[in-house]
């Protein structure tokens, strides 16, 4: 009999949620993680949770300074770097101990060590051989960093949350989701900030014209941008850095390098184990299964979609194929996305151009914050909703910018996943005055028939 009924490798959301769903359906479980202070993955302790407790210490500030137009007198608030990262830290810790206690209370088996396919369903653990019935693979990504000259003077999403202090200027490289919502941060914060995007777009795959918008929002705050523009190389300037482009330069006093990740597939076994990869990404069916006998990949690793809540969802779905007589196929079609700067961004399905660039005969609602009440009421007008559907009304996706779009986006993920029309979506009651009624508004402006913006001319 094999040690264990599944071996995990990678306590990341996709790990750690697989395991747990393992030992409830009765497995015997292990789970692997390289060191002590990684369990909870790259998400806990160096990308959703910490960056999110600073964006929430930015959007503290920004409330207090605009106290004074809700008829609340405060002194000019001062920011205190310390207090922040030390918040931040306390969150992470915090969680990172949750994400143990629930393996250990779930049975889960936490070995502490590098996990290496060794032949079959076998693993090694830094020299302790594990036998498995079935291995579940996910060892999440790493930072990719471009093949620029001098590119390791600069900051990656990892380090930049070892700050002792907030720069006065920071050039970020990359205008994706990493990039815009450090760049929200210390814009907030008063820092000056520049963007260099290579793309003619920010936050690609994003809406272009919700992309647009947002950028014309973030100038207004300070921050510069350049896109089309290729980083040439970064060097020492002073006590800062300069910056190289195709089209110019520019110094600051830090740079962050915010050019995406790759999956972290190296060193695995994947190759004597018989797994196949393409571009460095583990490949893998509807089911989850890789090309070696019941071995299983999720998360990052696959690029599937680098979300810390697909990995989640792909690990139930991975554990339920391995360990029961279920057979159930991954589908991508609803998985939202989700932006934290300020405005939040958030979607789900197709936008407008994929739509289009589909085959679709689409039509489109809009709705803007502007015009919403509980928005007014907020102070926090900014943004709109952008509802996509088909020729007979099927909806093929939502696009929000705007107050708590992250939080919004769920009605909308369920509405996507259901199947149903914009008029149907519509014709859900919606409470007043909330956020989510825009979401209602922007469905009925699909056939035209928003109610509290003027109508559309014929």
């Amino acid at each position: 009999m094999p040690d264990f009924d599944l071996t995990v490798i990678g306590s990341g959301p996709g790990g750690y949620v697989a395991a747990i769903h393992a030992a409830r359906l009765g497995a015997r479980v292990a789970i692997l993680e390289q060191r002590d202070t990684e369990w909870g993955g790259t998400c806990l302790n160096w990308g959703c949770i910490p960056t999110k407790a600073l964006v929430q210490s930015a959007e503290v500030l920004k409330a207090v300074r605009a106290a004074g137009e809700f008829g609340v007198r405060v002194a000019e608030p001062e920011i205190d770097w310390a207090a922040m990262q030390g918040r931040k830290d306390r969150v992470v810790q915090g969680m990172r101990r949750g994400v143990q206690a629930l393996l250990m209370a779930n049975g889960v088996e936490m070995i502490t060590a590098r996990g290496r396919l060794a032949g079959g369903t076998r693993v090694s653990a830094d020299g302790r051989d594990l036998d498995a019935g079935s291995v579940l693979l996910a060892p999440g990504s790493v930072v990719a960093l471009p093949p620029v000259p001098g590119v390791e003077l600069g900051l990656t999403s990892d380090t930049i949350l070892g700050l002792d202090q907030v720069p006065e200027s920071l050039v970020v490289i990359g205008g994706g989701v990493v990039g815009m919502e450090f760049a929200g941060i210390f814009s907030l914060l008063g820092t000056r900030v520049t963007v260099i995007e290579m793309l003619d777009q920010l936050l690609a795959p994003l809406d272009p014209e919700v992309a647009g918008r947002f950028q014309q929002l973030m100038a207004r705050r300070g921050v510069g941008f350049h896109l089309g523009a290729r980083v040439e190389g970064i060097a020492r300037a002073g006590e800062g850095l300069r910056v190289r482009f195709s089209g110019g330069e520019v110094d600051a006093e830090q740079v962050l390098v915010a050019t995406g990740r790759r999956p972290n597939t190296g060193d695995l076994g994947l190759e004597a184990a018989g797994v196949a990869t393409e571009r460095g990404a583990i490949t893998v069916d509807e089911q989850l299964r890789t090309s070696g006998d019941r071995l299983y990949a999720i998360g990052d690793a696959t690029a599937k979609s680098m979300l810390a809540h697909a990995a989640s969802y792909q690990g139930e779905i991975a554990v339920t194929n391995a360990l029961t007589e279920k057979r159930i196929s991954a589908d991508y079609t609803a998985i939202p996305a989700c932006i934290y700067t300020d405005p939040e961004i958030a979607y789900v399905g197709l936008s407008e151009a994929q739509a289009l660039a589909a085959g679709e005969e689409v039509r489109v609602g809009r709705f803007p914050f502007s015009a919403l009440g509980r928005s007014m009421i907020l102070g926090e007008t900014d943004g709109l909703v952008k509802v996509v559907a088909d020729r007979d009304g099927y909806l093929l996706g939502l696009t929000i910018m705007g107050a708590r779009a992250t939080d919004l986006v769920a009605e909308a993920v369920l509405a996507l996943n259901v199947g149903i029309t914009a008029a149907e979506l519509a014709h859900v009651v919606h409470a007043h005055p909330t956020l989510p009624e825009a979401i209602a508004e922007a469905a009925l402006d699909v056939d035209g028939r928003a109610v509290h913006i003027a109508p559309r001319r014929r």
